[in-house]
């Protein structure tokens, strides 16, 4: 029975080693550096829904250690309103991540297109939403939004 229970063991620390040395989630992940620093930087876009109506706009920087931080102006009848969010974000496998733990449980999750050093397409792999990160080139520190 004890030689079962040390087989057992060595059997599963086998399968939870393996599994994790194939898990990447350090910022970075699997991809080329190159396209990895396009990412970098001061970025602003803005998101209309279906109808034409303006609903957020951002600014972002994302740092080259894997962190960001966001500021939002929600656009509603009563007003423009501000909400800062940080959290950390990495590429794996031709998606972006993304996750502020503060407000998220699970990374948000795009397939993304580099359409120029200047200009990143975003697609939501879960929802119906899509948006386009335009690199800022004069821009302020956005902590200071």
């Amino acid at each position: 029975m004890k030689t079962f229970k040390i087989a057992l063991f060595l059997v599963l620390m086998t399968i939870l080693q393996t599994g994790c040395g194939t898990m990447n989630n350090a910022p970075g992940g699997n991809v080329p550096e190159d396209i990895r620093r396009v990412f970098v930087g001061m970025w602003e876009g803005e998101y209309v829904d279906h109808e034409g109506n303006l609903l957020r706009t951002w600014m972002q920087n994302r740092s080259e250690d894997g962190t960001y931080t966001i500021v939002f102006f929600h656009h509603t009848e009563e007003g423009i309103y501000k909400s800062t969010q940080k959290g950390k974000w990495w590429i794996d496998r031709h998606r972006f991540y993304e996750i502020a733990p503060d407000v998220m449980e699970e990374p948000e999750i795009y397939r993304f297109e580099i359409l120029s050093e200047n200009e990143i397409r975003f697609r939501s792999i879960v929802k119906d939403y899509e948006f386009i990160d335009r690199r800022i080139q004069d821009c302020h520190d956005v902590e200071t939004i």
